[in-house]
């Protein structure tokens, strides 16, 4: 039971006795007070009516029509008039009437009065003694009326007292109840924060759990914060601060490897080629500050271009690629001005720097084993001597769209859209006990009757500069739910930045859930960790609204903003997919390891389910339960 109600019946039971005490008080002085009347009346009209009988003549007619008269008029039970030797000269009597009310109430609250006696003279003798006594009938009415009056007005009171007093109690309670949707918050890996309420006990109380959740924040940050240092820490150059050789690798083939995302890519790699002699001759204290330097330049790049990753891959080579299919000249020149930039500062007595660099094109039909041989292979094309721009390497990978002009991609989606050649695949995401938690379910479409099911990074540049995005975002969500209403199993949707921040796509996919409210528990929706962190207000609008409706969200592609990861912690989110790039090897991969462990700690921490994407090998797939995740997704997983 709750305090509310507890309070309530305290307060109830209080009044109740307050009232039935005041009504019995009430009761108790009224029937005294009718009695006294009574009596009162009694003794006064006896002695009146003696004195007008003792002072005429006593007539019996003229006496018995007096005494008639007034019993007629004065409500009596009786009237007795005895002559000395007790014998009745005259009476007048009324039945014993019952009175309009109940008969539980006479027998609870009997009335009575002693009637009024009076002496009758005739001159110095008597004549007679007068009884006389006032029916009670009306004072039983009197008492009743008044007590039904009385439990009137006091249910009345009470009504309004208990109106004043929810309004006052719910005022009361108000920090309670925030505390205890605190409490409930907190157990639900929430850890918010409530203003201090005035009153002392609840003060003292709220004030103790604010510190409880700001001391699990803060914890939170902190281990994110040191989860961060250890991510940098194993795969980061500490000289440079771009990415070591494994992890660039690790990177760059997973951005390669999805193919709902990438198409084709640009790598550019740059090697100083004497960089022993400059070493010898500035010192390894310099020399490091050098590549310091040139490392900030490149860093500063990818952190103006999130469509670039930066890496050192060798003691003297560096690279950087591109997400996108950018001119690859212009880039390969902008990295290496930039590097020369850096270079601009060394002393004139040491040698010049020779800076190489080569680019080439990179497709989505380049594999891990092939991207490590094409690095070495670029590294060695590099000689002292190759300082102009060489385009090394264009693969051959393409699409029969890729040289469609714009109006020919929109007669071809629009012909898509219009006839729903649309479908979504089914990649499974099981849990480390072998179960399905969801499929993964990336759209396709078919551009031409009976021609091939293309992947979204054929088409998804054309579509959104074509404005068409927005439809198919839609018809994808109509395709889910329409397939779980069908008995489908669980489904995850890739929410792009673009369609989590577009109300027409939220309206849309409410409205559906709200025509389908059983397909919603089963509807899981994945938003990438730059589109949460670059669009935080926006994602917290997207949770609110999903959330209610029973949807699961999390985020994907968790890995390069650990730090900021406590920042979820009061969004009530379900889930989060580690990027590939920490997942890649981790077998042996001992720093990885230990990074993967502690984001999981926290992730658990606060509610979240973890699950590794893009996992490649058997022997990742045996390491990875151990390190603590719950779910796990890529080409080495197998439903049975």
């Amino acid at each position: 039971m709750s305090l509310s109600k507890k309070l309530w019946i305290t307060i109830i039971i209080a009044i109740s006795l307050a009232f039935g005490a005041s009504i019995v008080v009430n009761t108790i002085s009224s029937k005294d007070y009718l009695e006294t009347q009574l009596r009162m009346k009694n003794i006064d009209n006896a002695v009146s009516l003696a004195l007008s009988i003792s002072q005429m003549e006593k007539d019996p007619v003229i006496i018995d029509l007096m005494l008639s008269a007034q019993f007629d008029n004065g409500h009596y039970q009786y009237i007795r008039l005895v002559d000395p030797a007790g014998k009745i000269m005259i009476a007048r009597e009324n039945p014993q009437l019952a009175p309009d009310v109940p008969l539980w109430f006479t027998r609870l609250i009997p009335i009575s009065a002693p009637a009024g006696i009076a002496q009758i003279q005739d001159g110095w003798s008597q004549y007679g003694t007068l009884s006389l006594a006032s029916t009670t009938e009306f004072a039983y009415q009197d008492l009743w009326k008044g007590i039904l009056m009385a439990l009137f007005w006091n249910a009345i009171i009470a009504a309004v007292t208990g109106l004043i007093g929810t309004l006052i109690l719910k005022k009361i309670l108000s920090p309670l109840n925030a505390m205890v949707d605190m409490a409930v918050a907190i157990g639900d890996k929430n850890f918010i924060s409530i203003q201090e309420p005035g009153t002392i006990e609840f003060k003292t109380l709220a004030r103790a759990m604010n510190q409880l959740s700001t001391r699990i924040k803060v914890m939170l940050r902190d281990q994110s914060q040191l989860l961060e240092e250890l991510r940098r820490e194993a795969n980061y150059d500490p000289i440079t601060g771009l990415m070591n050789r494994k992890y660039f690798i690790s990177r760059l083939a997973t951005h390669i490897s999805n193919e709902d995302s990438f198409s084709e890519g640009v790598l550019v790699v740059s090697h100083i080629a004497n960089l022993a002699e400059i070493n010898a001759t500035l010192g390894s204290i310099e020399t490091d500050r050098l590549l310091k330097k040139m490392g900030n330049e490149l860093g500063a790049l990818c952190h103006q271009n999130r469509t670039l990753i930066a890496g050192r891959f060798t003691g003297s080579g560096l690279a950087v690629f591109s997400q996108l299919p950018i001119d690859h000249h212009q880039l390969e020149t902008q990295i290496k001005n930039l590097q020369l930039k850096a270079a601009a500062t060394l002393p004139e007595t040491i040698p010049d720097m020779i800076l190489s660099s080569t680019s080439c094109k990179v497709s989505i039909s380049d594999q891990l084993e092939s991207l490590k041989a094409l690095i070495s292979h670029l590294n060695e094309k590099i000689s002292p001597d190759e300082i102009d721009l060489i385009d090394l390497i264009s693969h051959s990978y393409s699409t029969s769209y890729e040289n469609n002009d714009e109006a020919q991609w929109r007669t071809m989606l629009t012909a898509a859209l219009d006839a729903k050649h649309l479908t979504l695949a089914a990649f499974p995401v099981i849990s480390t006990e072998g179960k399905l938690i969801h499929n993964e379910s990336p759209v396709r479409l078919q551009l031409e009757q009976g021609g091939a099911w293309i992947s979204a990074a054929e088409f998804i540049a054309s579509a959104i500069k074509l404005d068409l995005i927005t439809r198919i975002d839609d018809m994808v969500v109509e395709f889910a739910i329409a397939a779980l209403a069908g008995g489908s199993p669980a489904i995850a949707l890739n929410v792009s930045t673009n369609a989590m921040c577009n109300s027409s796509y939220l309206d849309n996919l409410t409205a559906l859930l709200t025509q389908h409210p059983a397909a919603a528990a089963q509807l899981w929706l994945d938003v990438t960790e730059d589109g949460v962190f670059n669009q935080l207000d926006e994602f917290r609008h997207f949770c609110k609204t999903l959330k209610a409706l029973g949807c699961k969200i999390g985020v994907k592609h968790v890995g390069a903003q650990i730090a900021r990861l406590g920042e979820l912690h009061d969004l009530n989110l379900d889930y989060i997919k580690i990027d590939a790039s920490l997942i890649r090897g981790i077998d042996s991969n001992t720093g990885n390891q230990a990074f993967l462990k502690g984001l999981c700690l926290i992730a658990h921490s606060i509610g979240l389910m973890t699950i590794a994407e893009g996992v490649y090998t058997d022997r990742e797939i045996i390491t990875l339960p151990s390190l603590g995740i719950d779910g796990m997704t890529g080409s080495a997983i197998k439903l049975d």
